[in-house]
């Protein structure tokens, strides 16, 4: 029989933090890149009966010889209705030599915690070293984790949050203190802007290129399914970066007629030092992140070696 290691959201939670995300995720950009790891197709389908959104994304992280993927997606009315997350995900981990499934975890955290890593990897190499000022596009919980991500990479001085929510932005600019600053529409966040963060699900745009300042840089990380759309590209960008190009030009931002001949790069060309980043504090930078197997992968890996070395979920027999 094979043994399967079980770990559920809170013994996910004692284990992985941010910061080692961050460094996990930055890492497993540069693997991808140097074709030490495999991304398969991903699957994201729209369930309009539940108005929910399926996805499967899978890969295969040579060195570490394991294979895995992450089933789930977004369910809108999770949280009004049932009060659990709109998010939901699980993951299963499989021997790459054997085939045989070696964990089952849930995945929630390490999905908040993988992306919030991911915009702070971006901004670490795209956004000015001095940055002071935020603009946080919606009052979710990946609102509030890419905030957290940033706070390990710069000193943040102001923090403008605009959602359509207003009573859980007016909230959450309340529990900034001193930092936040509510504001009554998206220009007016963005225009002060030296990092702008999109995490809505909307499929219409609520920022406009036109609206940065010279030297901003945008994290668009709410875009990760077929016709959504956050930004409008209506002023060009210096340097278009993305994680993935088949990924973004299907479900990311720039799906939405953008050409590749204008994609300055993959995010692990830049982690890799294939390419630079950011060159001078007047360039306008935006990373589409999409959300790659990999960096699910990666996370997991490590998840599942600690738990193991440190007896941690419940073994069981299949």
């Amino acid at each position: 029989m094979n043994e399967v290691l079980i770990l559920n959201q809170e013994e996910v939670k004692e284990i992985l933090h941010l910061e080692k995300a961050i460094e996990l995720v930055e890492e497993c950009y540069t693997e991808f890149n140097e074709n030490k790891s495999v991304i398969y197709p991903a699957v994201r389908e729209i369930v309009d009966e539940h108005e929910g959104i399926f996805g499967i994304k899978s890969s295969y992280l040579i060195g570490d010889k394991m294979i895995g993927l992450k089933a789930g997606g977004f369910w809108k009315n999770n949280m009004a209705r049932k009060q659990k997350m709109n998010h939901q995900s699980t993951m299963v981990l499989f021997n790459a030599e054997t085939g045989e499934p070696t964990c089952l975890l849930d995945a929630n955290h390490i999905t908040i915690t993988r992306t919030a890593a991911a915009g702070a990897v971006a901004a670490k190499h795209l956004a000015k070293k001095d940055s002071q000022t935020v603009a946080i596009i919606g009052s979710g919980v990946q609102a509030k984790v890419q905030l957290s991500g940033l706070l390990h990479q710069f000193s943040i001085k102001k923090v403008y949050v605009y959602s359509r929510a207003t009573e859980a932005a007016e909230q959450w600019v309340t529990e900034l203190i001193n930092q936040g600053i509510s504001a009554e529409n998206a220009q007016e966040a963005v225009v002060n802007a030296d990092i702008v963060v999109t995490t809505t699900p909307s499929y219409t745009p609520i920022v406009k290129t036109s609206w940065l300042k010279q030297g901003a840089h945008v994290n668009a990380i709410g875009s990760d399914t077929k016709g959504k759309n956050e930004v409008q590209m209506d002023k060009s960008i210096d340097k278009v970066v993305c994680d993935l190009w088949e990924q973004s030009s299907i479900m990311g931002e720039l799906q939405h007629g953008f050409a590749k001949e204008f994609l300055y790069a993959e995010i692990g060309e830049i982690t890799g030092l294939v390419k630079k980043g950011r060159e001078t504090d007047e360039e306008i930078t935006m990373f589409d992140s999409t959300g790659i197997s990999v960096q699910d992968m990666k996370v997991a890996a490590y998840v599942y070696k600690k738990a193991k070395k440190e007896g941690i979920g419940q073994i069981i027999k299949l």
